[in-house]
């Protein structure tokens, strides 16, 4: 009757369940009547919104109609069972209350059919599936029961009982296959069909089914075929939500609050995966307990066979679990984290105060000790936490590595619950199976290692911490090579920064060995933990018990492994939590930091009133220790031209960033109007009528600041195109030579930063989209310096004060005043940390100050003298060439080729990754011996964990033999004996056994355990070497393929590092090197170890029959198809994964460079909106990623259930199999279907990690520049003399020349003039005599000496350049001037001297910095001279000085090497005139025994030189002293050159003045 009252109970409780489920098939019906319903044919939610075609397609018919079929179906055959049972055998309850559960689920189908609402319908069906199983189960329990009986009396009531279970079953199915809503579009683009598709697809991951069909077929996927991210997922919806929330909490907290959902579902998973876990273990102890009792010879009973059904079942609803869990944690929590992260960080940049290198003031007072660096290039690593926030790549840092970390800890945070839930589990288990005794022996020597771990697990943070200090650390000094290659290249400085960041990568190498090493040894401690706590626990119960039964000892060493992966999970999820802390605390104290808040008061016009400002610096910085403009009072009329002039390093650009809101206001008032926001713009609906807004602003910076895209997108910058506008503006900003010169014209793209276009070029495309916006405030900064003075008058007259310009305010800096005198309105002085003078020019003109003024900048002569240039640049170009900017390698290749992108996209390799690749890296670890020694090792490891399980068969098989040779003596029956004896000798291993059985009992229990023991401690110390071994071959192939790589990419052509973007190199230089530093060797190791383990399963199934291999051979090929499947998507979409990866890189580097324009524009909200859709490409790869790794591991799991319950199957059909034998057997067999996985899972681990091996294996493969050559004399050159002879250069093999032929000669120590309209070859000529483009034929002979034989770094080593753009490097004035200190202090301080940043006395032309870090410590009002100490730090790219100090710097820099040839293009655009003169006298001066070549853009600065060579279409057009030139007539080009210019009586006084 127990057993009935049980049964009974059980059906009661299904059906009270099953009531339950119905109630929301009662709600919906009830409610149903007043539900307004829209439009059917249309569907929209949060994601997007279905199409018509889409919701056309989609029906719900067929499923509904088979659930209805299949619930009056079931209801029929239920009540013809209870018929038929009651006429048989009386009424029985429980067969009634079945029936009536029935009519649950046939109330549930009505409300399904009856459902308008698609996402309704789907709800209910998932009742409905639950409740069908859970009478499915009911009926099995109540089957398993009954069915021996059954099969002997009433074959008709069977036959009824399994019809009705096959229909609860398809009932199950039925209700989970309504498909959930139409497919959406999201922006036009399909959305992840995972709330599309039906429950089934859902919850089994087929919905990727079509994908992964395309997958195979093209052995590829791109991002067109992905599916974009739902709405929990998208960056733009997920930042809403965080702003929605406006948490002021921690950022921990606030994360934890805005994911609670997910994860609260996530931590119920995990309970249940922790039951469900140990649920295999269970059934197998009920199996084994059986077997032990099975008489020698017997059959099994249906029992047995029971056991062997619920062992699938538990492997199958224990694995579904855990694939559902992992696919949650990272699909609703890593990638939304992420996304989210990413997204807030980057709102953050566009909004946070621009603090350029406050940690100066620090700095300043730590000079002496920065300065004794040996390096000499760290100023400032003293604070570290204050470099680093300030750092852009640092920032940048923020959303590749600690979003990322933050992401990934968010989704396996679960395992701190879930192994807390696993250890109660698992505890409470092993207390019933060993009792308590046993078990806390075993956990008291865990307990004597735990103080081990925990000391390893510190160690193994701090050494963690080190090594994101020092990455960080390399990626700075990556990023300021690859910024300053050019100035690298030019200098052939190459070996020195291999070295540099060689040295940057020793330390990181140094710090990755440290974590190996502690990694190690918590490897150490966890392998050698759970083998202790097994051998002690099993050792004190057979101790107590006097015995140790196969179910007891395989059971529990299930158990066991269990814990051991629950316990060694613990520290290393201890260190992860510390990393994730750490970059939380990063995100949180940038998310944290200021904000550029609204400085200015609402006004009618700009105005300044008693306004003191200062560059943005945070609360540490003192007072004095900032450069202040003090005191200002300042209108800048509307609608007029006001111009703002000053010294170099007056602060100029200070006044104009106060405009813009980018500075701190120390004092008095700011008034500046307030610009529409962007929404209420329209800028879609402007036209003529509407355009000007009068409150924006545009900005034009003085860097220029391009993006990467079309020369028409930058102008436009995201207003709609007005052609009579865009052409005008083109026009008026003299852009129109360039583009016609351009092959592709205004669709040229332009590289990030506007690599490809000179200098001047890239000034007139940011000044012509400033005059194209519909600003009516226009802020320009010293938009002169780097054009000709012809086109300066041209932009003057025709742009800033021609119709486009009319009626906006127009704010310009200037050192040109006299140039802007006719057409101002207001002008400014700008000196000694305030104004000097300011007002309307005509009150200043009657004052007599405007003559001082202009007598500080300068002289109309000297414009009228500089506007010579017309004829240098003909027409209304500027001052370069195809690419006058001497470094500027790519103008003729634009202009010729058919080429249309520039920056190339990033390729992808497809397939499997290329054999060459595995080689290199495994050659590069320690080659084939090492490798083969590597196999040995691990091959050990595994024969030590199946010798281990082996001898425990042997030691608890001798109990059992014992028991069955006592039963045998009670039975006395012959046949039984011989039968069992015959049937052990049958099964293959157990036969080699049979001889030694008898020595077997005779030992006693210290034996067993001895052998036991031992095993157990020498696979250990196997084990934690294994992994040492692997560690060590790791180290060895990351030093040497970075050693290649950096060696190659140094010395590539500047052409490929100009095509591209740093973000990619960097990427490489980073992520691809942390995979191949840490992850690489892991995943081989652990790859190769789970192969074996595979193999080590088939042979412990091979014990139990031969069969077996059979089975495993066809499972196999079915998990390979899976496999296949598999990767041929996931390879690609990690691959997508990289190279979406790079863009947000990108964008963000960008963004932040340009943020200033930006901000100026007002677009912050545009770049935002663009990086969300960045973000979500990335989060796209990583979705599909991971929903194919689920897809797979599913499928898997599924095999390994078949393969599980097939060993179970042939135990039962074995009657000879002992219950050692088959304890030994499942243990194995329970783990197929993970070692599969496993292998699998590491196979593609290792593939998709090799793919970081490969794309830097591609970049060490890059052609280098030539490398071969003859060494010149120490003292080469000495003369300085050059001999030019027919030569022919061209950008590219496949583009026309464009050097045709040149021919001259330059004798030592001349003074020679380049001069030539735009395109005639100025700058070729530059980069042909520096071998950046190599001769096809003809000569340059130097000193006798052709360039072409010499070693490339001999050659440009011993000449010398100054670019027009400036270069310098993040440390110190003296690691500018002389990075690897061969100069004495007083020789660099000599030269600074020369180009007149210091004097003797303290006022100088640089006697003020326009940044506030700059200045050492002084009196408050003072701004002192950055340069009296060499120790004085640089910032990332000089940005603490003004433009015209980096020039100056620049200048200094190849004085100090006193080169025998030097190259000048005028380098001297952005400082003041009175600057300008001292340099061009010194130029004159200091290069007298040198070789000087001038390429020019002011006639006046070669006028007096020894000869002038005049290029044109790439020959030598006219060359001769300015004197026999001049003397030629109006017929020559630079006689008709001086005649175009406007002052050239000026130029022949020089001229003839000069030149007698």
């Amino acid at each position: 009757m127990g057993s009935d009252g049980s049964m009974l109970a059980t059906v009661i409780t299904s059906l009270a369940f099953i009531g339950l489920c119905s109630l929301p098939a009662v709600s919906s019906l009830v409610l149903r009547p007043r539900r307004q319903d829209g439009d059917r044919n249309t569907y929209k939610d949060a994601d997007g919104e279905a199409t018509p075609e889409s919701a056309k397609a989609f029906s719900t018919k067929l499923s509904k109609t088979c659930i209805l079929i299949l619930a009056i179906s079931g209801l029929a055959i239920s009540l013809a069972t209870a018929l038929v049972f009651t006429h048989s055998n009386g009424i029985q309850l429980e067969q009634w209350l079945s029936t009536s559960s029935w009519g649950a689920l046939l109330f549930q189908a009505v409300a399904i059919t009856g459902s308008r609402s698609s996402v309704q319908a789907y709800n209910l069906g998932l009742y409905s599936s639950i409740s069908s199983l859970a009478l499915a189960g009911v009926l099995i329990i109540e089957g398993t029961k009954s069915v021996e009986s059954l099969l002997e009396s009433n074959r008709t009531l069977f036959a009824l009982r399994v019809i009705e279970v096959g229909l609860s079953v398809c009932l199950s199915v039925a209700s989970v296959s309504l498909p959930r809503r139409p497919d959406v579009l999201y922006q036009g683009e399909p959305v992840d069909r995972m709330y599309s598709t039906t429950a089934f697809g859902r919850y089994t991951f087929s919905w990727p089914a079509a994908l992964l069909t395309l997958a195979s077929k093209k052995k590829n996927l791109d991002m067109t075929d992905l599916s974009r991210p739902d709405h929990y997922t998208r960056a733009a919806s997920t930042s809403a939500a965080w702003k929605k929330r406006n948490s002021k909490r921690p950022l921990w907290l606030s994360l934890l609050l805005a994911h609670k959902t997910a994860i609260a579902i996530q931590w119920f998973l995990t309970l249940c995966t922790s039951v469900l876990n140990f649920a295999p273990q269970w059934v197998i102890l009920q199996l084994l307990r059986t077997l032990e009792k099975r008489q020698p010879g017997h059959s099994t009973g249906i029992d047995a066979w029971a056991w062997v059904f619920w062992l699938g079942i538990s492997i199958i609803v224990g694995s579904w679990l855990e694939s559902w869990l992992f696919w949650m944690s990272s699909a609703e929590l890593a990638i939304p984290v992420r996304a989210q992260l990413g997204a807030l960080v980057f709102e953050k940049s566009i909004r946070k105060k621009d603090i350029k290198g406050v940690s100066k003031s620090k700095e300043t007072q730590t000079e002496s000790s920065a300065g004794s660096e040996p390096d000499g290039n760290k100023p400032a690593k003293g604070n570290d936490a204050e470099e680093l926030k300030q750092s852009k790549q640092s920032t940048v840092n923020l959303i590749g590595v600690d979003a990322r970390r933050v992401g990934d800890f968010a989704s396996f945070q679960y395992m701190f619950p879930g192994s807390l839930f696993k250890l109660i589990v698992s505890v409470g288990f092993l207390i019933s199976l060993l009792g308590w005794r046993a078990l806390f022996a075993g956990l008291s020597a865990m307990l004597a290692i735990m103080p081990v771990n925990i000391y390893f697990s510190k160690k193994y943070a701090a050494a963690q911490d080190r090594l994101m200090k020092t990455r960080d650390e390399k990626m700075e000094v990556v990023t300021e090579a690859l910024q300053g290659i050019r100035q690298i290249k030019f200098s052939a400085l190459e070996p020195d920064w291999e070295n540099k960041i060689g040295a940057v990568r020793e330390r990181e190498l140094g710090a990755v060995w440290d974590v190996f090493v502690t990694d190690t040894m918590l490897l150490a401690c966890w392998i050698t933990s759970p083998i202790l706590l097994s051998a002690i626990s099993l050792a004190v119960y057979a101790y107590i018990n006097g015995s140790l039964t196969p179910s007891v000892a395989f059971v529990s060493l299930g158990v066991f492994k269990a814990l051991e992966v629950t316990l060694s999970i613990i520290p290393e999820l201890t260190t992860d939590v510390l990393d994730a802390w750490v970059s939380v605390k990063r995100l949180e104290e940038y998310l944290n930091s200021a904000e550029v808040s609204r400085i200015s008061k609402d006004g009618e016009e700009v105005k300044f009133d008693g306004a003191s400002i200062a560059w943005p610096a945070d609360d540490k910085t003192n007072e004095e220790d900032r450069f202040v403009l003090r005191d200002i009072n300042v209108t800048f009329p509307k609608g007029e031209l006001s111009v703002l002039s000053g010294k170099t390093g007056t602060g100029k650009s200070l006044m104009l960033a106060a405009i813009l809101g980018e500075v701190d206001v120390l004092g008095g008032t700011l008034y500046v109007p307030r610009p529409p926001p962007l929404a209420a713009r329209h800028d879609d609906k402007a036209n003529k009528g509407n355009w000007i807004i009068p409150e924006a602003i545009a900005y034009v910076a003085q860097i220029p600041w391009i993006e990467n895209a079309s020369i028409k997108d930058n102008i436009l910058f995201g207003l709609p195109f007005d052609e009579d506008r865009y052409k005008k503006t083109v026009e008026v900003c003299a852009l129109k030579k360039d583009l016609e010169m351009l092959s592709d014209g205004e669709n040229t793209e332009i590289g990030a930063n506007g690599i490809n276009l000179s200098g001047g070029q890239k000034w007139r495309i940011t000044l012509a989209r400033a005059i194209y916006s519909r600003a009516g405030i226009l802020v320009l900064d010293d938009i002169f310096s780097a054009v000709d003075a012809h086109v300066g008058r041209h932009i003057f007259e025709n742009c800033l004060n021609g119709e486009l310009a009319t009626g906006r305010t127009r704010i310009l800096v200037t050192h040109h005043v006299a140039l802007c005198e006719p057409k101002t309105k207001y002008l400014v002085e700008l000196g000694d940390g305030g104004v000097l003078n300011a007002g309307l020019l005509s009150e200043l003109r009657q004052e007599g100050a405007l003559q001082k003024i202009k007598s500080h900048e300068q002289s109309s002569e000297d414009i009228e003298a500089d506007e010579s240039v017309t004829a240098v640049n003909s027409d209304v170009s500027t001052d370069d060439d195809g690419n006058e900017d001497a470094g500027n390698t790519l103008q003729k290749v634009m202009s010729k080729t058919a080429a249309r992108k520039f920056v190339e996209e990033e390729s992808r390799e497809k397939g499997a990754v290329k054999t060459r690749v595995y080689s290199a890296y495994l050659n590069a670890s320690g080659g084939w011996i090492y490798w083969t020694f590597a196999a040995l090792v691990f091959s050990l490891t595994q024969g030590f964990t199946l010798g281990r399980s082996w001898w425990l068969k042997i030691w608890t098989g001798t109990y059992e033999e014992q028991h069955a040779g006592a039963q045998c003596v009670e039975n006395n029956s012959l046949s039984h004996s011989f039968y069992y004896a015959e049937g052990v000798r049958q099964t293959s291993i157990h036969a080699a056994s049979g001889p030694s059985i008898s020595i077997h009992v005779e030992k006693g229990l210290t034996f067993y355990l001895g052998v036991y023991v031992g095993l157990a401690i020498l696979g250990c110390i196997i084990s934690t070497a294994k992994f040492f071994y692997i560690f060590l071959g790791s180290l060895k192939a990351s030093r040497k393929l970075f050693a290649e790589m950096n060696f190659t990419i140094l010395r590539t052509p500047i052409r490929w590092l100009d095509t591209v973007p740093v973000g990619r190199i960097l990427n490489r230089y980073t992520n691809d090197f942390s995979v191949i530093d840490s992850q690489l060797a892991n995943s081989f190791s652990f790859g190769f170890n789970s192969l074996l383990s595979l193999l080590t399963v088939i042979i412990a199934g091979l014990v139990v029959s031969p069969y077996i291999l059979v089975l495993a051979l066809v499972l196999l090929l079915i998990c390979l198809r899976i496999a296949i499947t598999y990767m041929d998507a996931a390879r690609p979409v990690k691959r997508l994964e990289s190279t979406t990866k790079s863009p947000v890189f990108e964008q963000f580097g960008s963004s932040l460079t340009g943020v200033a324009t930006i901000r100026g524009f007002d677009k912050a909200e545009v770049y935002i909106e663009r990086m969300y859709k960045k973000i979500d490409d990335y989060s796209t790869a990583t979705w599909h990623l991971w929903l194919f790794n689920r897809w797979m591991g599913w499928r898997m799991t599924l095999v390994g259930s078949v393969f599980s319950s097939f060993v179970a199957s042939l135990i039962l059909l074995t009657p000879g199999i002992d219950a050692a034998l088959a304890g030994f057997a499942l243990a194995f067999a329970l783990d197929f279907s993970s070692s599969v996985i496993w292998a699998i899972r590491l196979y593609s681990n290792i593939e998709l990690n090799m793919n970081a091996a490969e794309r830097i294996v591609e970049y060490t493969e890059l052609p280098t520049e030539s490398l071969g050559g003859i060494s010149p004399s120490a003292a080469w050159p000495t003369g300085g003399r050059i001999e030019v002879d027919d030569l022919v250069v061209g950008y590219a093999a496949d583009l026309p020349p464009v050097l045709k032929g040149l021919n001259f000669s330059i004798n030592s120590n001349e003074r020679i003039g380049v001069v030539g309209r735009t395109g005639a070859g100025k700058s070729s000529l530059t980069l042909a005599l520096f071998r950046f483009l190599e001769a096809r034929s003809g000569s340059i002979h130097i000193d006798g000496i052709d360039i072409s034989k010499i070693k490339l770094h001999n050659l440009r080593s011993r000449l010398a350049i100054i670019p027009q753009d400036p270069v310098l490097f993040s440390g110190t004035i003296r690691s500018n001037l002389d990075p690897f200190d061969h100069h004495t202090d007083a020789e660099l301080r000599d030269c600074l001297e020369r180009v007149h940043l210091i004097t003797d006395s303290e006022n100088s032309s640089g006697s003020a910095t326009p940044e506030p870090e700059s200045s050492d410590a002084a009196t408050a009002p003072k701004n002192t001279n950055i340069f009296k100490k060499l120790d004085s730090p640089i910032s990332e790219g000089g940005l603490n000085l003004s433009q015209g100090q980096r020039q100056l710097l620049c200048l200094a820099r190849a004085i100090v090497s006193r080169p025998r040839i030097m190259v000048l293009d005028e380098a001297t655009s952005a400082v003041d005139m009175h600057t300008d003169g001292l340099i061009q006298r010194s130029i004159r001066e200091e290069f007298t025994d040198a070789t000087l070549l001038v390429i020019a853009h002011r006639l006046s600065t070669i006028a007096d030189f020894d000869r002038v060579l005049v290029l044109s279409d790439g020959c030598v057009a006219e060359y001769g002293s300015p004197k026999e030139l001049w003397e030629k007539g109006k017929g020559g080009i630079f006689r008709g050159m001086c005649e175009e210019s406007g002052e050239k009586e000026k130029l022949r006084a020089v001229i003839f003045g000069e030149g007698q």
